[in-house]
């Protein structure tokens, strides 16, 4: 365990190293970009806001001396005018007096104009402080300032845990945060690692905190990503793909936890405060897959797509690289491969939806780490929805997105009416309930949604959708705590065909005919291995179940003391973010 003092003294020195000899910037020129990761991206009116994370850089034609350097600047990109990767011109805003840190959620509030940023790691563990929510007060020109935001229920607030690698989304006025990570690194004066269980959502309007982690302290996720998807069910729907599951009760071992994987999908529908699971076919992307990026996109036709792309395999050592990117179309739960990126895989980065219908990635590192430069100008890679193609400029003319062949043909030759739905809920929600909400066409990012002004559906339950929304923050909290219950509670393999979800719409184990829903390697507990139940596929999946002498709050001290007899600490960096990423 390392003391404060140590900490500060590591703190110091690192802080130092990365000052002296070269001149860094937050945004070099083309030719001495190297590397830009760890950062986080969102659309905020016409710009998209990049945020925290590390850059690598040339001095004279050559690396600077340290590996990376802390970006100590918001930056935004204009989307009101055309560009290419080359080109593009990223504004710098001084980030003082806000904190410098990696891998933070951001939510947007669009009625505010408002970006607020929560969690994440201080880079090199520098210039730590207190837990505080901070808030960025865009001025409309792709500029703004930091300050501090005070929550209307601090008790409850001094509770919570800062992490990084957290899921995160947007629904109307609540950001939501969803497991993560927590370390030395993420919190002061914190002496252990821990896999963080449950959720917490902050409201915008009541500025209050919802810590739901006691009521669910063994349901993990971490490097995952999140999508709201506001097109369907009364109030739309939150869906968490890809990531691992650490033990809650050990310091997080990712290459040893399940991974959640992409066929068997969960989503949390706030209006009802209920969770439901859908079986997806197709084009599977393979997993374990951790710290990939994706956005998401209505189409003209009033479907939804989910695009993601690259990642890490944290199950193979060195932590490979994927640079494969994928569509999941809904309501079809399909999943289409596209082609592959000509400047190589990558994982760290950030994704948004930018413009009518292309997707802007942001950053990552490759295979070779931090000092190998970057084939995409700038770290900047553009993805055409429509043409399923990648292209080297951003269009701001471009038409509303609309689906590709490929996914207007699969609905065209019916196949939406042979998806084997895992419930007649699901299947209502999905195919009666579909909201006629308007395009993404103010180039939002798909993890932040603007309340949806003149959204109606094609079914009675619209009568209720409105009041709905009004209620969603408050049911929310509720059923995100059960989203998380579900996710290993699984019940026996009945079938699909035997459920019903009139009194347990749970995410079940899918049959022995269908893979399993997660991708299980063995996960050491003590110095035996522990498993029940069998995964669909065959595979033991570990004893989901408590140890004994546990109670499960650890993740609510503040000061770091831990309360779980099985936490330990352990290197940070090295399983947090592989060798890449070792400072």
């Amino acid at each position: 365990m390392r003391s404060p003092q140590a900490v500060s003294l590591l703190a110091a020195v690192l802080n130092l190293t990365h000052h002296v000899a070269a001149e860094i910037f937050d945004v070099p020129s083309v030719d001495n970009f190297v590397r830009r990761f760890s950062c986080t991206s969102i659309v905020l009116g016409n710009y998209v806001y990049i945020d925290g994370g590390e850059i690598t850089q040339y001095e004279n034609g050559s690396n600077t001396a340290s590996a990376s350097n802390i970006v100590n600047s918001t930056l935004s990109l204009d989307l009101t005018t055309s560009w290419t990767t080359t080109e593009a011109v990223l504004k710098s805003s001084p980030k003082a007096p806000g904190p410098v840190k990696g891998n933070v959620v951001l939510w947007a509030d669009h009625a505010r104009n408002t970006l607020y940023s929560w969690g994440g790691k201080w880079q090199f563990g520098a210039n730590m402080k207190k837990t505080e929510l901070w808030k960025f007060l865009a001025d409309g020109s792709g500029g703004g300032k930091w300050s501090t935001e005070q929550p209307s229920n601090p008790s409850r607030f001094n509770e919570l845990v800062p992490a990084e690698f957290i899921a995160f989304a947007t629904v109307n006025n609540t950001g939501y945060a969803i497991g993560g990570q927590a370390s030395g690194w993420t919190q002061l004066y914190r002496g252990s690692n821990q896999a963080i269980p449950g959720m917490l959502s902050y409201n915008f309007d009541t500025r209050e905190w919802t810590n739901s982690t006691d009521l669910s302290p063994f349901h993990t996720i971490a490097q995952a990503s999140a999508q709201y998807v506001p097109t369907f069910g009364p109030g739309g729907v939150v869906m968490v793909m890809g990531g691992s599951m650490p033990d809650v009760d050990r310091a997080p071992s990712i290459a040893n936890s399940p991974a959640q994987d992409f066929q068997n999908l969960t989503f949390f529908d706030p209006a009802a405060s209920k969770t439901y699971w859908q079986v997806a076919t197709g084009e599977i992307p393979p997993s374990p897959r951790s710290e990939f990026c994706s956005a998401g996109w209505q189409n003209t036709d009033g479907g939804y797509e989910i695009f993601i792309f690259g990642g890490d395999n944290k199950a193979v050592s060195g932590y490979p690289k994927y640079r494969d990117a994928y569509v999941l179309s809904l309501p079809g739960f399909v999943w289409t491969k596209l082609p592959e990126p000509p400047a190589g895989g990558r994982a760290y980065h950030s994704c948004v939806s930018a413009g009518k219908r292309q997707v802007l990635s942001i950053g990552g590192l490759g295979d070779s780490g931090s000092k190998e430069k970057d084939k995409a100008p700038q770290g900047l890679l553009v993805f055409d929805m429509t043409a399923m193609k990648w292209v080297d400029f951003y269009n701001a003319s471009l038409d509303a997105y609309e689906a590709p062949g490929v996914i207007k043909d699969w609905y065209a030759k019916g196949s939406l009416d042979k998806v084997q739905w895992s419930s007649e809920t699901v299947k209502k929600m999905f195919v009666e309930q579909k909201q006629d909400l308007p395009g993404n066409g103010d180039g939002d990012d798909g993890t932040s949604t603007e309340p949806n002004k003149s959204g109606t559906t094609s079914t009675p339950v619209a009568a209720i959708a409105g009041g709905v929304v009004g209620g969603v923050v408050a049911l929310a909290a509720i059923g995100m705590v059960a989203w998380f219950l579900v996710r290993r509670r699984r019940r026996g393999a009945n079938g699909i065909a035997n459920n019903t979800d009139a009194k347990d719409p749970m995410h079940q184990v899918l049959p022995p005919m269908l893979p399993g829903t997660v991708t299980q390697y063995p996960a050491e507990v003590g110095d035996s291995l522990q498993y029940s139940e069998l995964s669909g596929d065959g595979r033991a999946r570990p004893n989901p179940e408590k140890p004994s002498g546990a109670n499960g709050l650890a993740e609510l001290s503040h000061n770091g003391v831990q309360s779980a007899q099985h936490l330990k600490a352990q290197s940070f960096t090295a399983e947090l973010h592989g060798d890449d990423v070792r400072r």
